[in-house]
């Protein structure tokens, strides 16, 4: 006996039919199926022949005929059925048995005896009880209650995409395929879940269309964080455009390039594991550059706070001695000491008494004396090179005269003769 592929039911379900030797189809023809579930209209997906079924293939039932008139006008009568006062009773006893169910939609069979409610909850329910008061409520004899998932409950309720076309699921998809994030950080699309994510709630079945394309491309060209090797200087790969095969190189100085990918060499072959161990041998050896450059800055601060005593010792020993101190520790220099030793002696009033009875003053050498010293600093000046001493200003010139002294020695001569 033939098979034929054949899809039925509002999930859209394909199976291997038997087909009678006496009934010859063809695909897209509408034919009555004998299911699992009871009979129901199908439309015929393949030529009939012996295909060999793999291990996911099964065979659900059997083709009983064409479908007649009558066949389509009871099919279509069953799906122009209003749902609403189903849906409300289902809610309404969902709330009463405190289950977390929601209504998503209805097939009656192609007979009428039995009645099929697809809905949807995040848990396993136990509705045992929920279906004994809705068969009760409605007065159907046999109701079945099928979970499905967000993908099968986004099919069954039906929608437009952002792209403004039928959703996918609904239009030609047959068998959901798995997607990944990893796809869509292939494709460097956002990975914002509101902008990847279809009316299902789950990750958008198109990113499944070019990704097979994106693993393609991906083998000719490095990996973003992979060595690489650019006009003969070692490098590493920050950014790459897998459709324009251009790689974004970073040449380790501050300095970036955007480069065909003929004009680099890379080793194929890293995985994600090898670009994080390079990635972080790299970040240890700039770590460690960077201690480095710190060690160093602190040991030439260390060292200018470090006593110099060779140097003060070399600079003590340069040092020149003061003229006017020299002469008096050493007289043989041949210079007048200083005007300090000079005043440091201390200060007579030598007072003679002539025969005549007279009596003077004795001539005092504090002119002389300063003007050694004035010559003194000024060869002082000259041997080291500094400006001479200014004299300080207020100083008295000359002995200090005692009260009754009027500078006439004659008056005072007259007063002793008498």
């Amino acid at each position: 006996m033939a098979l034929v592929l054949a899809r039925y039911s509002s999930l859209r379900t394909l199976e291997y039919f038997r087909v009678p030797r006496d009934l010859s189809l063809r695909t897209n023809d509408m034919v009555v199926l004998r299911t699992k579930r009871g009979v129901e209209m199908g439309q015929v997906k393949s030529e009939p022949g012996d295909p060999k079924l793999g291990p996911k293939d099964s065979v659900g039932g059997e083709v009983l005929r064409r479908t007649t008139m009558e066949d389509s006008q009871a099919f279509r009568a069953a799906r122009e059925t209003d749902i609403k006062p189903l849906r409300r009773t289902f809610r309404e006893l969902a709330k009463q048995h405190k289950l977390p169910m929601r209504f998503e939609s209805s097939e009656t069979m192609l007979e009428g005896d039995k009645l099929i409610i697809y809905f949807s909850s995040d848990d396993r329910v136990d509705f045992r009880e929920f279906v004994k008061d809705l068969a009760e409520q409605t007065g159907q004899q046999r109701i079945e209650l099928r979970q499905v998932g967000a993908r099968d409950a986004a099919r069954l309720t039906g929608d437009v995409g952002v792209c403004g076309q039928e959703l996918c699921c609904i239009s030609y998809i047959i068998d959901f395929v798995p997607v990944s994030m990893k796809m869509a950080k292939s494709q460097r699309i956002s990975l914002d879940p509101n902008k990847i994510s279809g009316q299902c709630g789950r990750l958008k079945c198109c990113l499944k269309y070019e990704d097979d394309l994106y693993n393609e491309l991906k083998q000719t060209v490095p990996q973003e964080g992979q060595p690489v090797v650019c006009d003969g200087r070692e490098c590493h790969a920050c950014g790459v455009d897998i459709l324009r095969q251009k790689v974004t190189v970073d040449w380790g100085d501050g300095n970036r390039e955007e480069r065909d990918i003929t004009d680099i060499q890379f080793e194929s072959g890293w995985s994600e594991k090898d670009i994080r161990r390079y990635r972080k041998e790299r970040r240890a050896q700039i770590r460690a550059e960077k201690e480095a450059r710190i060690a160093e800055k602190q040991a030439r601060a260390d060292r200018r706070k470090e006593p110099r005593t060779e140097s003060t010792d070399r600079r003590q020993a340069q040092d020149a001695v003061h003229p006017a101190r020299r002469a008096v520790d050493d007289p043989s220099t041949g210079l007048a000491p200083p005007a300090s030793a000079t005043s440091a002696e201390p200060d007579t009033k030598p007072e003679t008494t002539t025969e005549s009875g007279t009596q003077g003053e004795a001539p005092t050498t504090d002119s002389k004396a300063s003007g050694v010293v004035g010559a003194d600093k000024e060869n002082a000046a000259s041997a080291d090179g500094r400006p001479p001493r200014k004299r300080r200003r207020g100083r008295r010139r000359g002995r200090r005269r005692k009260p009754g002294e009027d500078g006439k020695p004659g008056d005072q001569g007259g007063g002793s003769d008498a």
